[in-house]
């Protein structure tokens, strides 16, 4: 889950969550009206109090008001450890790997210290996980879209996202490497048409090209392969997703392209949709992003959230692949090898940690140091375990790391939480960057 948003409502506070003063808050209310200000606390009511420059006196917001806080944590650049666990219940968390026998997991975490995790909890395990370089995030304002000068065709800039209520057309290049992830959010009034070119040489007066576009309208949305030799247009996706489909009238678009070997892999709202490779042998080599509203003038689109980050998915494609036996341990090399059986341990070696691994097909067990360890996925229980309760909310870590909790106490440099696996944790406030309130948009749920 990649959203810093906190989604607040009635209720919020009811299991004890207390936010102490907090720094430059961006409010959206439910209207979509916008405040900034600390945000000091939530009552048992869902009433949120805000201190603001627009009143002496804090602001007392009602339950329902708000629909949206981003805060901005004090800045932290430590270093993020190089492993990501991921829980029975689909959490997530940044750890340094200590050791691991039949019983327990040693982690240390940057922002929770050392924790004892139970095996029986685990799913699975990512190492060399880093953090994606970021090319690109915005947008900024709307002279870096503007095309050619002509302002009166282009996008506008306005809460940080750019609007149309008619025809409008922007590009940029960037310095994006082959292998690059490209994120970007839509948001319609009614009828979106939208086209999102990538990968685009934006060379103008070529009736050919070679580039990708995605495009969303009412019929759904496609991704297609344009092309200067051979067939001039090739469809690359196809999914029947109408806006209808989407709450709010809102998309979030995720698109990983590697054009290495030709592949991209489609997310929408944080899920895989889409795993393709280019039907045209040679991927575009173009490095700029054109985007066109052709939906005529009155209501107004929106794109928002611009991002282009180098990628390296070798974890994530491990993870979205096949496990094979479930009953089993499974181990993933860097080298794509991959075996089936039982993970014995993990100790510290010389130079690192040092996986021990009983393959089904051998007498000895493998001796893996963790830089040549790719993904690790744990065997399920034997019997299902029992349907947890409802849990209230998550926390959102630094390092893409997620946490479901069932209650918890904001203070000026700690988070005091209770989480259903891993019993009481205490957190620095730094490496928390959000709170949601759980529903059925936002539900953080394990993978079957």
């Amino acid at each position: 889950m990649r959203s810093s948003n906190l989604y607040l409502w009635q209720g919020v506070a009811a299991a004890g969550c207390i936010l102490s003063t907090l720094r430059a808050d961006d409010l959206t209310m439910a209207n979509d009206a916008r405040l900034t200000g600390t945000v000091r606390s939530i009552n048992p009511a869902g009433v949120l109090e805000l201190a603001s420059a627009l009143s002496p006196e804090p602001l007392l917001l009602k339950a329902g008001a708000v629909g949206k806080v981003d805060f901005s944590p004090a800045a932290d650049t430590s270093p993020l450890p190089g492993a990501m666990i991921e829980l029975s219940n689909g959490d997530r968390l940044p750890v340094t790997i200590e050791s691991l026998d039949d019983q327990w997991l040693h982690v240390l975490t940057a922002d929770a210290g050392h924790l004892k995790i139970p095996r029986g909890v685990l799913k699975s395990m990512q190492l060399g996980v880093h953090k994606q370089k970021v090319i690109y995030s915005g947008p900024k304002n709307s002279e870096e879209w503007t095309h050619n000068g002509e302002t009166s065709k282009s996008w506008k800039f306005a809460n940080n996202a750019l609007t149309a209520n008619g025809p409008a057309y922007g590009s940029k290049s960037f310095d994006a490497p082959l292998r690059f992830t490209f994120k970007f959010t839509l948001k319609w009034q009614v009828n979106p048409v939208f086209q999102i070119y990538f990968a685009d040489p934006l060379t103008p007066k070529l009736d050919l090209v070679d580039r990708y576009y995605m495009q969303f309208n009412g019929a759904g949305l496609e991704i297609k392969r344009e092309s200067s030799k051979g067939s001039h247009f090739r469809t690359v996706m196809l999914l029947p997703r109408t806006p209808d489909q989407f709450p709010n009238n809102q998309l979030e678009v995720e698109i990983r392209v590697d054009r290495k070997i030709s592949r991209l892999q489609l997310f929408l709202n944080g899920e895989p949709e889409a795993a393709v490779v280019d039907p045209v042998a040679d991927a575009p080599t173009g490095n700029g992003v054109a985007l066109t509203n052709n939906a005529p003038a009155g209501p107004t689109q929106e794109i928002q959230g611009i991002e282009i980050l180098e990628l390296d998915d070798a974890g994530v494609r491990h993870r979205s692949e096949e496990r094979g036996d479930a009953k089993t341990d499974s181990l993933i090399s860097r080298d794509e090898d991959r075996w089936g059986g039982h993970l014995i341990g993990i100790h510290k070696g010389p130079e690192g940690a040092v996986f021990s691994f009983k393959s089904d097909f051998q007498e000895s067990p493998l001796e893996l140091a963790e830089t040549d360890v790719s993904t690790v996925f744990f065997a399920k229980p034997a019997q299902d375990p029992e349907p947890a309760p409802a849990i209230p909310f998550a926390l959102r870590l630094r390092g893409d790391g997620v946490l479901q909790v069932t209650s918890c106490v904001f203070s000026a440099d700690s988070v005091t939480a209770q989480h259903p696996l891993l019993g009481p944790l205490k957190i620095s406030r730094t490496g928390v960057s959000a709170m949601e309130r759980l529903d059925s948009k936002l539900e953080v749920k394990a993978e079957e």
